[in-house]
């Protein structure tokens, strides 16, 4: 029997049922009740595996984010370039809270605000694809990638925070079809803050890109200037016949 095969376990049970019911409901009007019938077990069960109700709460996310991670992990070594790591990290953050909308739910409207969570084990988890991205960026910067004054805590809270943001966007509006996603979204996004933060090449050769207006204003320019010089040099041949003339 494989992986995919095998039925879930107790605890995997409880968890889908609490995190269903959390985001939802919100964990303060959640019981261990509504969450023991919705599992399939027994309201004791659930507090052998988690001893209170915030137990519970907190242990959802640790283990999604430590799976996503993962698996994001698995990847990243084959990936080189710098911005191709970048946008796969990224990659797996949208794929988790747009498959999972109960997840990014329960994360971004409810724990993101808790105190008591960003204590825990739990935050720190989700916390390592974070620190992941930042060291992707310092990278770039590192290896001449990025600008050497680009600020990689900047850059990394640009990125995550807008991504956070259309998420709990997407959330407040009860989650609406559109014809594009927010991963559908990510890789014109991510192309706007690369093209900010690249490091610049040395131009082979000086490329002068000018608009209508300007274009003109040079034609006039480089006209006048050919008109002053032939003037000028008219001027000199007819002050050199005088002088032939004045000696003869």
């Amino acid at each position: 029997m494989t992986d995919h095969a095998r039925p879930k376990s107790r605890k995997d049970r409880i968890m889908d049922a609490a995190l269903r019911i959390f985001a939802e409901k919100s964990f303060p009007e959640a019981t261990i009740s509504e969450i023991s019938k919705e599992a399939g077990v027994s309201e004791a069960t659930i507090y052998e595996y988690f001893g209170t109700k915030e137990d519970l709460l907190f242990a959802i996310p640790e283990k999604i984010s430590n799976d996503t991670f993962e698996e994001s992990e698995a990847v990243l070594p084959y990936i080189k370039d710098v911005e191709g790591r970048m946008r796969a990290i990224l990659f797996s953050y949208i794929q988790l809270y747009q498959d999972n909308p109960h997840y990014s739910a329960l994360v971004l409207l409810q724990l993101m605000s808790n105190k008591r969570f960003r204590q825990t084990e739990a935050h720190a988890a989700i916390r390592r694809s974070a620190h992941r991205l930042l060291d992707c960026i310092r990278d770039g910067i590192a290896d001449g990638t990025f600008r050497a004054d680009a600020d990689a805590y900047l850059i990394r809270s640009l990125l995550m925070g807008t991504i956070e943001h259309l998420f709990i966007h997407w959330h407040m509006q009860g989650m609406p079809k559109r014809e594009k996603s927010i991963m559908d979204m990510l890789d014109p996004f991510l192309e706007i803050v690369l093209s900010g933060i690249r490091a610049k090449k040395d131009p082979q050769g000086l490329t002068l890109r000018l608009n209508l207006e300007d274009a003109r204003a040079l034609g006039q320019l480089l006209q006048d200037d050919a008109t002053v010089k032939s003037s000028g040099r008219a001027s000199a041949t007819a002050g050199k016949s005088k002088k032939t003339k004045s000696k003869k």
